[in-house]
């Protein structure tokens, strides 16, 4: 697979014109003659640095399927909840009203998928989106989610960038079955099409938050973030999901390292920032899976 082609369809989906750098920056490597160099990326960088956990692709599926229901019942609930019930948010509720029901769509074709491989699909846990997990005696990690619109789409934000980021980690598992890699590349699209217009509706709050429409590190940080283990030699060291999307140095084939400055130089230089924005990174499973228990 083309792999510049494919970042050039995820980059220009729902882009604004402040999206220009990041087209720009993919343009610029065909330019500077730089596609034969960087062709054979793995996919979005699917394999992680380090060792990639056991996994098979009932495995990533399931993980999948958890995502889309968390995702689902956070927008079912918040659609019921005063974040999106007062007059003042009756401009972008329907907004939520197709990501919820695009989420259900997700949910309900990776049920349907192992129910055909004849596995029965697990029920979708119970959520809890304070992050206390079901227990009163946690302390809440998420306040207000579903009373303030800005604490709502904060979390959003880390919900739906993180969600286009796990389906990229569980892609690789999914390679050996071409009609199922397809569908769910497809629904990473749509995660990320979610995740930027998420991101466009912080810039058009009150207040505006200053976030691009896709990870940088340029943006605003969330007040009330996400965590995960790192995957430092100590592993539980809790980190931003964003840490993963700082990374401006790219693989193209074992260690080899893809010479950007070197490649785009004189009208074809770029900010060294503009590396890690151009480039989706996958979040692994290990993280993945603990991101998830955050909330159910």
């Amino acid at each position: 697979m083309n792999f510049l082609s494919l970042l050039d369809r995820i980059s220009s989906v729902d882009a604004p014109s402040d999206a220009a750098p990041r087209r720009d920056l993919l343009r610029q490597l065909g330019q500077a003659g730089a596609r034969a160099a960087v062709a054979a990326l793995p996919l979005a960088l699917g394999t992680p640095a380090q060792a990639a956990p056991a996994n098979n692709s009932f495995d990533a599926v399931v993980l999948l399927l958890k995502l889309e229901d968390l995702l689902m019942d956070f927008y079912t609930k918040a659609l019921a909840a005063p974040v999106l019930t007062n007059a003042a948010q009756a401009a972008v509720r329907l907004d939520f009203v197709r990501l919820q029901q695009q989420q259900q769509g997700h949910a309900r074709f990776l049920r349907d998928t192992l129910s055909f491989a004849g596995v029965t699909p697990p029920p979708a846990p119970s959520f809890d989106f304070s992050g206390r997990r079901n227990n009163p005696a946690n302390p809440v990690l998420f306040p207000n989610v579903l009373t303030d619109y800005t604490a709502f789409l904060q979390l959003a934000q880390q919900l739906e960038d993180a969600s286009a980021s796990i389906y990229l980690g569980q892609l690789a598992f999914l390679t050996t079955d071409k009609p199922l890699f397809d569908a769910v590349l497809r629904m990473q699209l749509v995660e990320a099409r979610h995740a930027s217009h998420v991101r466009t509706l912080r810039r058009s709050a009150t207040p505006a938050t200053a976030v691009k429409s896709w990870p940088s590190t340029a943006d605003t940080a969330p007040t009330a973030a996400v965590l995960v283990p790192s995957t430092s030699s100590s592993g539980a060291t809790p980190t931003s999901i964003y840490t993963f999307e700082a990374n401006e140095r790219q693989i193209s084939t074992g260690t080899t390292v893809v010479p950007f400055p070197t490649i785009l130089t004189g009208v074809n230089a770029v900010q060294s920032r503009a590396f890690a924005e151009a480039f989706d990174e996958p979040l692994p499973t290990l993280q993945a899976t603990a991101l998830l228990s955050i909330f159910g």
